[in-house]
C-alpha cells in the first residue's frame, strides 16, 4: 500500500474515532440542571420518529464504601433525563423508586432532585417536584415505594431526575435496564465491586453494547485499601421495546443487566456462600420468620379444621372445603409477595392480605387437616422467567399451595374467588415452580388442566329478504369465563349484557340468559334469541351469507410480517362453532366453501372446517385448537400463515340461488 493511501486511511480512522469519542463523551457526562437548548427544541426522535417520548440519557453507577463502624455500604447513583414529545408521552413522568428494608436496617434515598424544564419566551423555565407531592407506600414487609409525578408537563418538556440510594444490603446489587418502552438515546451503567465480593453478571436482550469494559482499579475509599473490579456498559440509540400480543413479561426480552451475589469473604474470615443453591435458599426460607415460621401456626385455623373434618368424608373433600373456605373468606389486596405482611392470626381475623398471607394460611389449614401440603415458589408472568440454573430468590415473587393426595398433586391458589380449585390464575402459568422442601427442593410444572375454550352453537333461519332470526348458546370455560364472572361482580350483570350487545354489532338480542354465573366449576353459558337484517346480502335472485354470519373471530392478531418476541398463549386454546341454517323455501345452494383441515407442525394446533347441505338445511362445523403454548420468533411465519388461512376460511360465503 502506498504511503499516501496509508496516511489517508489513518486520518479517516482518527477523525472517526474523534467523532465517536466526542459524542460518547458528551452523552455520558450529562450534568444535572445543565439543559441543552437543543433538547428543548427537539421535536422528534431521530431513530424512532413515532415515539411519544425518549430518554435523552440514563446514567447510573454502583460502588462500595467502607468504614470501621458500618462495614461495607453500597451506593447507587442515578441521573435520568427524558424528552416529552406528545401528551401520550406524559406517562414517562410517573415514577416510583423501590427501597428494601428489614426489621433492623433499611435503604435510604438522598440527594433527591427532580425538575421539569419548559421553553417559555425563548428562555428555560424550571419547575421543581415539591416534597409534598412525593408519596411513600409499603408494598410488602420488605419493600417500600416512593412515588411522584413531574409537574408542569407540556408537549416539548424535558424532565430530569437525580437521586442516591445508600444500602446496607450488598446482596441486592441493583440491576440495570438499557431498554425502555420508549427509545433511549444513551444508557450507561458503571459498577465497582470490591475484590472481596463475587457476583455473576447476566445479560438479557438482543441489543449489542457500544461499550462493555472490565478493569481493575484501586478503591478510592480512605478507610480501606483494596481493589475494585470495574465494569462499564453503555448502549446508544436503543429502540423502544413495544408491546405485542401474547407476551408474558416484556422484561424477559428487555436489554438489561443483572448481578447475583454468590459469595463474599473478608481478610481473616472464611468464605460466606450466598445463593449457592436452591436447596440453601429453601432452607433459609423455611427458617424465615415471615415464611417458614408462619407454617407452624396451626392454632390459627384449628376451629375451622375441626368443622371441616366433621363435614368431609375423604381427603379430597377436605382439600376442596379448605380451599373454598379460604378463597371465599379472604380478600386479596392484589399484591404478590413471597412473605407474609403480618402474623397469620391477624390476617385470618382481618380477612384480607397479600398472596403469601392467603396461600400460606391455606397451607397451614391443609396441614391442620392432616393433608400433605407444601409451599411452591414461582414467578408470575408479569414478573419474568425463572432461570433454574441460576439460584436467585429475587426471581420469585409469589407462593402457592401444593397438596398431595394418593400421589396426585393439586396446585392451589386461593387469591381469586371466581376460579375453581382445578385451575390456577392465569398469571401463575409461567414455566415451573419450586416446591420448598427441607434439604432438597423439587420443581413442578405449573400448568395442569388450565384452558381457554368457547363453543358457539346457533340455529338460524334465513328469509328471502335476507333477514336472519334464531337462537344461540355461547358456552365458555377457563379464563374467558373467569373474566366474564369478574366483570359481572365488578360492574354488574347488566353491564356485561350491554357489552355483549355492543360486541355483537348489528344484531338485536332478546331473551338473554346466563347459566352457571356463580359456579366456576361449570362452563358459563350465555343464551339469547337474535335477529339481523344486514348480514345476508340479497342481489336479484341470489343471497350471499358469511359462513359464520359474522359471528366468528373477525380480527387477526398476527398481521405483522415479522416478530421479534415469542408468542405465548399461556394455555391451550379451543374454539368451536356449530351453526345450522334453515334456507328459505324456493332457494337452493349455488355454492359452498370447500371443507378444509389445516395443521401446525408437530401437532401444535389444527383447524377443521366442514360444511354440508341436506334438503333446506346447511350445517357448518368449525374447530380451532392450539395445544402448543409457546411459539418462538422462528416459528412466527408458520403461525401467522395458519391464522391467516383460518381467517380467510371464516370470511368465505354461502351462496344461495332462487329456483
Amino acid at each position: 500500500m502506498k504511503k499516501t493511501q496509508l496516511l489517508f486511511l489513518t486520518i479517516i480512522a482518527f477523525l472517526f474515532t474523534a467523532i465517536v469519542s466526542e459524542e460518547t463523551f458528551s452523552q455520558e457526562n450529562i450534568s444535572f440542571g445543565k439543559i441543552d437548548m437543543n433538547d428543548l427544541t427537539l421535536t422528534k426522535c431521530s431513530f424512532d420518529t413515532a415515539a411519544d417520548a425518549m430518554v435523552l440519557g440514563d446514567i447510573g453507577s454502583t460502588w462500595f464504601e467502607y468504614d470501621a463502624r458500618e462495614g461495607f455500604v453500597m451506593i447507587f447513583d442515578r441521573l435520568v433525563r427524558i424528552k416529552i414529545f406528545t401528551k401520550n408521552g406524559y406517562s414517562a413522568a410517573n415514577w416510583s423508586i423501590s427501597l428494601y428494608h428489614n426489621d433492623q436496617e433499611k435503604e435510604t434515598v438522598s440527594a433527591f432532585k427532580a425538575r421539569t424544564y419548559n421553553l417559555e419566551g425563548g428562555k428555560i423555565a424550571e419547575t421543581k417536584v415539591k416534597d409534598e407531592s412525593v408519596f411513600t407506600e409499603e408494598e410488602d414487609s420488605y419493600h417500600q415505594n416512593t412515588r411522584f409525578t413531574f409537574p408542569a408537563l407540556k408537549e416539548g418538556s424535558v424532565i430530569e431526575l437525580k437521586y442516591t440510594i445508600r444500602s446496607p444490603f450488598f446482596r441486592n446489587l441493583r440491576d440495570w435496564s438499557f431498554q425502555w418502552q420508549i427509545p433511549v438515546k444513551w444508557s450507561q451503567y458503571e459498577v465497582r465491586i470490591p475484590e472481596y465480593f463475587h457476583y455473576s453478571r447476566h445479560t438479557f436482550g438482543f441489543i449489542p453494547f457500544l461499550r462493555n469494559e472490565e478493569s481493575l482499579a484501586p478503591n478510592p475509599n480512605n478507610d480501606a485499601s483494596f481493589n475494585d473490579n470495574v465494569q462499564l456498559m453503555a448502549i446508544k440509540d436503543v429502540p423502544a421495546l413495544r408491546e405485542e400480543p401474547y407476551v408474558t413479561c416484556m422484561g424477559n426480552y428487555t436489554t438489561r443487566m443483572e448481578f447475583v451475589l454468590h459469595s463474599y469473604w473478608f481478610p481473616g474470615h472464611s468464605v460466606v456462600e450466598v445463593n449457592s443453591s436452591w436447596d440453601k435458599i429453601a432452607d433459609d426460607l423455611l427458617k424465615d420468620e415471615d415464611f417458614g415460621s408462619q407454617l407452624k401456626k396451626g392454632k390459627v385455623v384449628a376451629d375451622l379444621a375441626l368443622t371441616i373434618n366433621a363435614a368431609a368424608k375423604t381427603p379430597a373433600e377436605k382439600m376442596q372445603m379448605a380451599f373454598g373456605n379460604i378463597r371465599n373468606r379472604m380478600k386479596w389486596n392484589e399484591h404478590y409477595s413471597k412473605y407474609t405482611s403480618k402474623k397469620l392470626s391477624r390476617v385470618f381475623e382481618e380477612k384480607s392480605g397479600n398472596s403469601a398471607d392467603i396461600n400460606l394460611l391455606l397451607i397451614v389449614l391443609m396441614k391442620e387437616l392432616g393433608l400433605k401440603s407444601d409451599p411452591v415458589m414461582l414467578s408470575t408472568r408479569e414478573h419474568g422467567l425463572v432461570m433454574e440454573q441460576n439460584p436467585f430468590l429475587s426471581h420469585m415473587n409469589h407462593v402457592i399451595c401444593l397438596v398431595t393426595i394418593d400421589s396426585v398433586q393439586y396446585l392451589l391458589d386461593a387469591t381469586q374467588r371466581l376460579l375453581p380449585y382445578t385451575m390456577l390464575p392465569f398469571q401463575d402459568l409461567n414455566g415451573r415452580g419450586m416446591v420448598v422442601l427441607p434439604g432438597k427442593v423439587s420443581w413442578i410444572n405449573l400448568m395442569k388442566n388450565e384452558k381457554n375454550s368457547k363453543l358457539l352453537y346457533a340455529t338460524l333461519k334465513l328469509t328471502p329478504s335476507g333477514e336472519i332470526t334464531g337462537s344461540m348458546k355461547f358456552s365458555q370455560a377457563g379464563y374467558v369465563a373467569r373474566d366474564i364472572r369478574n366483570s359481572c361482580v365488578r360492574e354488574g350483570r347488566d353491564e356485561y349484557l350491554k357489552t355483549l350487545k355492543k360486541n355483537l354489532k348489528g344484531w338485536e338480542l332478546t331473551d338473554i340468559s346466563l347459566e352457571n354465573l356463580d359456579n366456576p366449576l361449570e362452563s358459563l353459558i350465555t343464551g339469547f334469541s337474535l335477529q339481523n337484517s344486514d348480514i345476508a346480502q340479497v342481489n336479484g335472485n341470489m343471497i350471499y351469507l358469511n359462513v359464520l354470519a359474522n359471528l366468528g373471530q373477525t380480527v387477526n392478531e398476527f398481521v405483522q410480517e415479522k416478530r421479534t418476541l415469542p408468542v405465548d398463549f399461556g394455555c391451550p386454546l379451543k374454539e368451536s362453532y356449530v351453526f345450522n341454517y334453515e334456507i328459505p323455501e324456493g332457494f337452493s345452494v349455488e355454492s359452498l366453501p370447500e371443507n378444509v383441515r389445516l395443521l401446525l407442525p408437530d401437532q401444535a394446533g389444527s383447524y377443521k372446517f366442514m360444511i354440508q347441505a341436506a334438503g333446506n338445511t346447511i350445517s357448518v362445523n368449525a374447530q380451532l385448537s392450539v395445544s402448543k403454548t409457546l411459539f418462538l420468533p422462528g416459528d412466527y411465519e408458520v403461525l401467522r400463515n395458519f391464522f391467516t388461512q383460518v381467517m380467510a376460511k371464516q370470511s368465505q360465503q354461502i351462496v344461495l340461488k332462487k329456483s
